[in-house]
């Protein structure tokens, strides 16, 4: 069974300076003052179509005429009680009673390319922090109101900031105001170095804003398998945010797959980690850890090893997770699996409603031989996110190996096909059928997702996984390991 791995490093990444960076980042200005009321059924701004654009990659059937009218209609009706209140206090809470209260708009992010969107919370009133900010600025700036996007690790809010008054608030949260110090020191803990390098908790400019949804739609575009688009959209979302670097060092995560560029994304990754180069924190963990699974897949543990304690000493508190569940699987490869289950006991410890650290130790628990333990540790992390098709078929696979066949077979055949992870999908698949004992089924999968890979980490897969030792005795196995290890790996 794969760790669960997110292909980009969130909110990371720094590459040494290319010569496209000074191009012309897009215009998207907020106007200096306000301008007379419009009629409610306007032209859409720039900037309302660039991300309903944006929107479309994740939700190509997505009613664009239907979006802008309900764009429209919000507006219109919100318009008046804002006009009429005085203060900027008074004309948040208008806000907050137009676009969430009347609206009833709830929090949901179970999952990401569906409540992330402009449409989650424009259309369907349900959606993360992500989408209901972005309909916070767009209202914004149909009103002409200072609202800007916020970033933190893995968060983000709005603040009203006309230069002299700043009011932050929480769309997850009815509009609650909260403090900088509690959003930055008390939530997220963040670093002062990455605060300051990467903007987090800063008021947002629309082109950085709108940088954060370009990011997402080429994660997004990733998870297809479509890499050119995923590079020409984090080449457009550097454009337009230069100062987050965390973006370059995703596109160095993404070059790093490639062989043609695989020698010039180490280099720079290990330029990222130099002192005398100045990384923000999280970017110098990321360029770590990247430098870590590129060990992995080349079957050298220990050097994974080495990158990863250098990671954990250098990790700012949101990043500890990542490193220690990295750090477990490393274990797992060394065969020390009780090892890895302490490890990712930290994990947990730290993020105890994190989805991807309870999936990864459920394997580590099983791996060690608690099958019971890792059927409870699923359980409650379905309870957190009951539409999580990875936590789905790792119960259905454990279901099997606990004597549950048909409870097991029942619950892989109401699977549902994710958007994206198309990658992780195939190799979920053949994971399955090899868990459950069925060979028949699973070498035309696992040769599928062998050749539909593009990334090496598959191997970190394989060579480590106890599920698929009673097949690499096979000739079958060994030649499609062999021939794809060549083409993923040793032609880097």
């Amino acid at each position: 069974m794969p760790a669960k791995h997110v292909r980009f490093v969130p909110l990371l990444t720094a590459i040494a300076l290319l010569a496209w960076r000074a191009s012309a980042a897009e215009t998207l200005a907020l106007p200096a003052k306000a301008q007379p009321a419009a009629p409610a059924v306007v032209e859409p701004s720039e900037l309302f179509k660039k991300i309903l654009e944006l929107n479309r990659i994740q939700e190509p059937e997505l009613d664009v005429p239907r979006a802008q009218q309900a764009s429209a209609d919000l507006i219109a009706k919100a318009r008046d009680p804002i006009e009429k209140a005085a203060t900027p206090a008074e004309k948040i809470a208008a806000l907050n009673k137009a676009l969430l209260a009347d609206r009833q708009v709830s929090y949901l992010s179970n999952i990401y390319w569906r409540d992330a969107s402009l449409a989650a919370s424009l259309l369907r009133n349900k959606g993360n922090c992500l989408s209901t900010s972005t309909l916070y600025l767009l209202a914004g700036e149909a009103l002409h109101l200072p609202i800007h996007m916020v970033l933190i690790p893995h968060h983000a809010f709005v603040r009203w900031d006309d230069g002299q008054t700043r009011i932050n608030i929480e769309t997850t949260n009815d509009g609650a105001c909260i403090s900088d110090n509690d959003y930055l020191n008390v939530q997220t803990r963040t670093d002062p170095e990455d605060a300051v390098r990467l903007r987090w908790g800063q008021s947002l400019e629309p082109n950085e804003a709108l940088a954060e949804l370009v990011s997402v739609a080429a994660q997004h575009r990733l998870g297809q398998n479509d890499i050119p688009a995923a590079l020409e959209l984090l080449d457009r979302a550097i454009k337009l945010a230069p100062s987050r670097t965390d973006i370059w060092l995703n596109r160095c995560a993404v070059l790093l797959d490639i062989p043609e560029h695989h020698q010039e994304a180490l280099r720079e990754l290990l330029t990222l980690v130099r002192v005398a180069y100045r990384p923000a924190p999280t970017v110098a963990t990321g360029a770590l850890e990247l430098l870590a699974h590129d060990a992995a897949a080349r079957g050298d543990h220990a050097q994974e090893r080495t990158f990863l304690l250098q990671a954990f000493v250098k990790a700012p508190r949101p990043m500890q997770v990542s490193v220690l569940s990295s750090l477990a699987f490393c274990l797992r490869a060394l065969r020390d699996y009780q090892g890895g289950v302490r490890y990712m006991e930290l994990a947990v410890a730290l993020e105890p409603e994190d989805n991807a650290m309870l999936y990864n130790l459920a394997i580590l628990q099983k791996n060690s031989g608690d099958l019971a333990g890792s059927l409870k540790t699923i359980d409650r992390a379905l309870a957190l996110n009951p539409e999580s098709w990875n936590l789905q078929i790792l119960k259905a696979g454990y279901s099997w190996a606990a004597g549950k066949k048909d409870e097991a077979q029942a619950l892989y055949a109401k699977l549902q096909r994710p958007r994206a992870e198309e990658e992780f999908w195939e190799i979920m698949q053949a994971w399955y059928f090899a868990a459950t004992q069925q060979r028949d089924k699973f070498y035309p999968q696992f040769q599928r997702s062998l050749e539909t890979a593009f990334s090496p980490q598959i191997f970190e897969w394989i060579d480590q996984d106890p599920d698929l030792d009673y097949l690499r005795g096979d000739e079958q196995f060994k030649t499609l390991v062999a021939k794809h290890r060549e083409r993923l790996v040793k032609k880097q």
